[in-house]
């Protein structure tokens, strides 16, 4: 059940972010805090546009000739739809009772631009459990993936039962946060009532069977990313003879779906993934050669001792945290976003907190807290009901169906001692199973009065067809599990992306992406072509190597020695604090909001426009050094960064410094250089921009 939140844009990278492009089920239900910003919203409407352009056709749009037009139901195509036609074709609600209640399954299909028939329909899920494929972002990201094959090959786009225009489900008080989570999900299911468990993959599969041959196509290439990637491996399960190839991305599937092997699966990933994106950062590895044990370190020292403090959320606003290890495990460390904020700087702030200095990890915890109730807007863009009806595709759940919550509850508890001590290592039992973050905890609320058809019915067989799995370097959601994933499919490649997240074809760029590239390739020669893209990251996310306390704890610049640097080891340290500042600042406007606070004190505002202007009003990355100035930020070009600061303070004698150089950029990373006065002396030195 990956679901959706709105993360910013920008810079050299584009990436979309759909109702399902990327991670946990409470990355969703934090989704609500972080509205599209608006540097997102512009680039988004830039592609849009240009999209639709490239979308328009000379001539009437039809279906194909092969269609059984008694079993479509044409419809008005929606506006955004341009090119595409449009209907539903009806299917049974229950197939066990197939005369009963039908339920309309929406489609839109885009035609092929060259002549003749198309080789294949490209269809697919991005994931989510209760995300569709037809609203404006879905619908972007497949035409930008596969704009390269549809030439030859149509694209079809199905919204699954229960989402988008096929009947979303819609329970008031799940979708909007007016009840608690455990009894909004119990009112939901319900509301369903005996229908409560026909919205797992099972039953969505063979509403997209039921579309295909409504429309006449023998072959389908299906994508699978996310947790689409169960309705994928559902779909070759029972239909393989009408598949031409398989793309899984970052795909969730039946490994993952037995006993607590998710949560197991994610939770251990986090160590290695932290430490690889530290590896890659001239700032974090050479503060941290041994990532991985301190983040088992950090775990430890939080579950022994707890701490809490005041610290300033993503919007600048002070607040009260509290972290213990469930906290850690929620907030910090599966609290990603786009640009990998707590990823990048869990493991400088876990080596202030050894210092005795908190405010770091707090204010992690603090941007990234989120509560299970929350407004997740209109459900045909993205249904909660869906997305918590596909918990009947656990097998087995730690608990009988037909049981009351209560005795369910003491199953689960049952099954959770029975693990061993470490199964979740370096986190406890406790922590691994918690409400907030477990994949089995969050269905213990929901009714199954009736079997649902299952992932993988019985003596399951995958068919011989080319298979690509996608994985992201940085993913803690699925990497761990992707291998065992791709073991399923006897004819299947697999391919990592360096520094890519969650969904590696999501991560679009301008003028480049590997993932799709490869993707594309694959899907039009049914075998794997040039993959030297992934050899090496094609960007670096920024982290932080340390949290100084005092600019002397910094590590000092460099000295650009074709400039007669004049200023001391001390202010050269100052140098660092300052443009630390700048990046911290930069950071925080990009994935949260235009207003926040600096770690240590003092505020920012951001306007944003092609050319983000960034005001730094007292910020302090370190007690002892004040920053103030403006940033200006190339968003829409080439990510060049122009500063000019202030600098005062206790820890300094004070001055003005001039930084230039690229922030968000291509890998591998250059530098800042920044020149000035500071304490009545010519800076002239170097500063890594990762």
């Amino acid at each position: 059940m990956y679901s959706r939140k709105h993360i910013p844009v920008g810079a050299v990278v584009f990436v979309l972010l759909t109702n399902s492009l990327n991670a946990s089920a409470q990355e969703k239900r934090q989704s609500h805090k972080r509205q599209a910003t608006p540097q997102s919203a512009a680039l988004f409407q830039r592609s849009a546009r240009a999209t639709q352009e490239q979308l328009q056709r000379t001539g009437p749009v039809r279906f194909p000739a092969s269609a059984n037009f008694k079993a479509i139901i044409p419809t008005t195509c929606p506006p955004e739809a341009s090119g595409a036609v449009c209907g539903y074709v009806k299917v049974p609600l229950d197939r066990s009772h197939p005369k009963q209640a039908q339920i309309p399954i929406y489609f839109e299909l885009y035609p092929h631009t060259a002549s003749g028939p198309a080789e294949s329909a490209i269809v697919g899920d991005p994931g989510g459990g209760g995300g569709d494929s037809t609203t404006i972002d879905n619908r972007l990201f497949f035409h930008l993936l596969f704009a390269r094959n549809m030439e030859v090959h149509d694209l079809l786009l199905v919204d699954g039962r229960g989402r988008g225009y096929s009947q979303a489900i819609d329970c008031a008080p799940l979708q909007h946060g007016t009840e608690p989570f455990t009894q909004a999900t119990a009112d939901c299911a319900a509301q369903l009532g005996l229908a409560a468990s026909r919205y797992g993959a099972g039953d969505v599969v063979q509403d997209i069977e039921a579309v295909r041959a409504a429309l006449g196509y023998d072959k389908l290439d299906y994508y699978g990313g996310s947790y689409g990637g169960v309705e994928a491996t559902a779909y070759a399960t029972r239909f393989g003879e009408h598949l031409r190839s398989v793309i899984l991305d970052s795909p969730l599937s039946a490994p993952q779906l037995s006993l607590f092997a998710f949560d197991h699966d994610r939770w251990r990933a986090i160590p290695q993934v932290i430490a690889a994106d530290c590896k890659h950062s001239p700032t974090c590895a050479p503060d941290h050669p041994d990532a991985i044990d301190e983040v088992n370190e950090l775990v430890a020292s939080i579950r022994a001792h707890p701490i809490e403090g005041d610290a300033h959320d993503a919007g600048g606003n002070l607040v009260h945290v509290r972290i213990d290890e469930t906290a850690l495990l929620n907030f910090v460390l599966t609290s990603g976003n786009f640009a990998f904020n707590a990823t990048g700087e869990v493991l400088a702030a876990a080596a202030a907190l050894r210092r005795g200095d908190t405010t770091p990890l707090l204010r992690l915890a603090a941007e990234g807290f989120f509560t299970l109730e929350g407004d997740s807007g209109d459900a045909t863009a993205f249904s909660v009901g869906a997305e918590m009806a596909s918990c009947v595709d656990l097998n087995p759940a730690p608990w009988d169906w037909s049981s009351t919550v209560e005795t369910r509850q003491d199953q689960f508890a049952n099954a959770v001692a029975e693990l061993p001590a470490n199964y979740f290592a370096p986190f406890s039992r406790a922590a691994g199973t918690n409400l907030a973050g477990s994949y089995v905890k969050l269905c213990l609320w929901w009714e199954e009065p009736t079997p649902p058809s299952p992932v993988l019915l019985p003596n399951p067989v995958f068919p011989h067809v080319p298979t690509l799995v996608l994985s992201g370097e940085l993913d803690n959601l699925s990497v761990y599990s992707d291998p065992r994933v791709a073991a399923l499919f006897p004819d299947s490649v697999s391919v990592t992306i360096p520094e890519s997240g969650h969904k590696p074809t999501t991560y679009l760029f301008s003028g480049a992406n590997c993932a799709r590239d490869i993707a594309s390739d694959f899907l039009k020669n049914l075998q794997l072509g040039d993959t030297s893209c992934a050899k090496e990251p094609f960007y670096t996310w920024p982290a932080v190597g340390r949290f100084p306390l005092f600019a002397r704890e910094a590590r000092p610049a460099e000295i650009d020695v074709s400039v007669n640097n004049e200023a001391s080891v001390a202010e050269r340290k100052v140098a660092t604090v300052a443009v630390a500042a700048v990046t911290d600042a930069l950071q925080r406007a990009f994935s949260y909001s235009g207003d926040g606070a600096g770690l240590r004190g003092g505020t920012y505002h951001a306007d944003y426009n092609d050319t983000w202007t960034i005001t730094l009003t007292d910020c302090a990355f370190a007690k002892d050094v004040v920053v103030n100035g403006t940033i200006n930020f190339a968003n829409s070009t080439d990510s060049s960064v122009s500063a000019d600061v202030n600098v005062s303070g206790p820890g300094t004698q004070g001055g003005a410094l001039h930084i230039e150089g690229n922030w968000m950029f291509v890998a591998p990373g250059g530098t800042f250089k920044v020149s000035g006065i500071l304490g009545g002396r010519r800076v002239a030195v170097w500063i890594p921009e990762a």
